[in-house]
C-alpha cells in the first residue's frame, strides 16, 4: 500500500508539471482553428456607378451603348436605357471596346483599330485606358457603341457553333364555333433568322432564315358534306456575304395547297442578293434565282363531275423579290416579301406569293400579329382558283 502511495505520487506530480503546456497548446489550438477557418475571402468587385446630370445615382453594371443609347443594369431599377445627354458621368472597372460613328470594323482590324480597355466616362468624353499609363478620349457623340470585353471576342475571334445567334418569332391563332353549323380554323406561323455576326458593327459572314406558315380551317353541317382548308408552306434560305451588301445564295421552298388542288410545290435555287437599305430602323434586300421547280396535284375537291387529275410539271424557272422590315414607332414591326416566279420552259406556269405582317408588342416578348398571304398560280389544277389569299390573326412569341 505505501509502495502503490509513492507511484501515484510521482505520476500526479509528472501529471501536474505537463498540465500547464497541454493546457496552452490546446487554447492555442483553439484560436489558431478559428482564425484560419475565417481568413476573409477575396473582395468582391466594387459596382459600377452611373450618374445623371440631375444629381441622382444607380450602382450596378454598365452593359452597352448603342448609337447614344447607354444600357444600365441595376438590382433595384432593373435594365435602365438613358442618352448620353442625360449622364453625368460613369465609374466602372470592366472592359469595353468603344467603336467611333462611322469606323468600318472587320474580323481582320477590330484588334487593331478599335479602342479597348477599362472605360470611364466623365465630362462629355469616353476615356479608354488602352494599355498601361496610356489613354485615348473620345467625345461621347462620336461613341456608337461600347460592347463588354466578353461579346466583342466572341464575335471578333470565335466561331459561333450551329445552335449559336437564332432570334426569330412564333404565332399561333384558332376560331372555334359550335352552331349549325361547326367550324374549325387555326393558323400558325414560325420564323427563325440567324445572322453570323450576330451584331451591326461588323461585317455580316451569312445569313440563315426559316419559315413556315399553316392554316387549317373546316366547316361541317347535318346532311351535308363538310369543306375543308389545308394551306401549308415551308421555306429556307443561307447566304453568303463577299461584300458587306452582296451575296450568294441557295434556297427552297415547299407550298402544299388543297383548295387549289396542289399537293406539293418544290423549289430548288441559287442566286445573289443585295442589300439596299440598311438601317437600325429599316432593311431592304432584293434578290433573284434560278432554280428547279415541281409541281405535283390531286384532283380538286368539291367540283361535280370530278374533273380529270392535273398532270404533273417540272419547271425551270427565276424569282426575282424582295423582303423588307421597317420599325415603326411603339415597338411595331412591318414585315414584308414579295415573289414574282416566271417559268422558261412552260410559259404559262409562271407564279407569285406576297405577305406581309404588323406586329404589335403587348407584354414582354408578347405580342399581337395581323398578318397576309397571298399565292398566286396561273395555271392551277383544273376547276381550281388561280389565288389563294389568307388573313391571319394571333399571338405572337418572340424568341429574342
Amino acid at each position: 500500500m505505501p509502495q502503490f502511495t509513492i507511484v501515484s505520487r510521482y505520476f500526479l506530480r509528472r501529471l501536474l508539471n505537463i498540465l500547464p503546456t497541454v493546457v496552452s497548446a490546446t487554447v492555442g489550438l483553439a484560436f489558431i482553428v478559428p482564425i484560419h477557418a475565417q481568413t476573409p475571402a477575396a473582395a468582391a468587385p466594387s459596382p459600377d456607378v452611373i450618374v445623371f446630370t440631375n444629381g441622382d445615382q444607380l450602382s450596378g453594371k454598365l452593359l452597352r451603348e448603342v448609337s447614344g443609347s447607354v444600357t444600365f443594369h441595376s438590382d433595384m431599377a432593373g435594365d435602365v436605357v438613358v442618352t448620353w445627354d442625360k449622364i453625368k458621368s460613369i465609374h466602372t472597372a470592366q472592359q469595353f471596346a468603344v467603336i467611333q460613328q462611322g469606323q468600318h470594323v472587320s474580323r481582320k482590324t477590330a484588334d487593331t483599330d478599335v479602342a479597348q480597355g477599362a472605360v470611364q466616362v466623365q465630362d462629355d468624353q469616353v476615356k479608354v485606358a488602352t494599355s498601361v499609363g496610356a489613354s485615348k478620349d473620345i467625345p461621347v457623340k462620336n461613341a456608337q457603341f461600347m460592347i463588354d470585353e466578353d461579346t466583342f471576342s466572341k464575335e471578333v475571334k470565335r466561331n459561333p457553333g450551329v445552335g449559336y445567334g437564332w432570334t426569330g418569332a412564333i404565332t399561333a391563332g384558332a376560331t372555334l364555333v359550335e352552331a349549325t353549323q361547326n367550324s374549325r380554323a387555326f393558323t400558325g406561323a414560325a420564323t427563325l433568322v440567324r445572322n453570323i455576326p450576330t451584331v451591326t458593327w461588323l461585317d455580316p459572314r451569312t445569313r440563315t432564315t426559316v419559315d413556315f406558315n399553316g392554316a387549317y380551317g373546316s366547316v361541317t353541317q347535318p346532311g351535308t358534306v363538310g369543306t375543308k382548308t389545308n394551306i401549308i408552306g415551308a421555306d429556307a434560305e443561307h447566304d453568303w456575304f463577299f461584300s458587306p451588301r452582296f451575296y450568294f445564295l441557295v434556297d427552297t421552298a415547299f407550298i402544299h395547297d388543297y383548295s387549289q388542288g396542289l399537293s406539293l410545290q418544290q423549289t430548288y435555287g441559287a442566286g445573289m442578293g443585295y442589300t439596299v437599305l440598311k438601317s437600325p430602323k429599316q432593311q431592304l434586300d432584293v434578290k433573284f434565282d434560278i432554280h428547279y421547280e415541281k409541281q405535283t396535284y390531286f384532283i380538286t375537291p368539291g367540283i361535280v363531275p370530278p374533273p380529270p387529275l392535273t398532270p404533273s410539271k417540272d419547271l425551270v424557272g427565276a424569282d426575282f423579290g424582295d423582303t423588307y422590315k421597317l420599325k415603326l414607332p411603339r415597338g411595331l414591326v412591318f414585315n414584308q416579301t414579295a415573289l414574282i416566279v416566271p417559268s422558261f420552259n412552260i410559259t404559262n406556269a409562271y407564279s407569285a406569293l406576297a405577305t406581309a405582317g404588323l406586329l404589335f408588342p403587348t407584354y414582354k416578348r408578347l405580342g399581337f400579329t395581323v398578318g397576309t398571304v397571298d399565292n398566286f398560280l396561273n395555271d392551277p389544277a383544273i376547276g381550281s382558283k388561280k389565288n389563294s389569299f389568307q388573313f391571319t390573326a394571333g399571338v405572337t412569341y418572340s424568341l429574342k
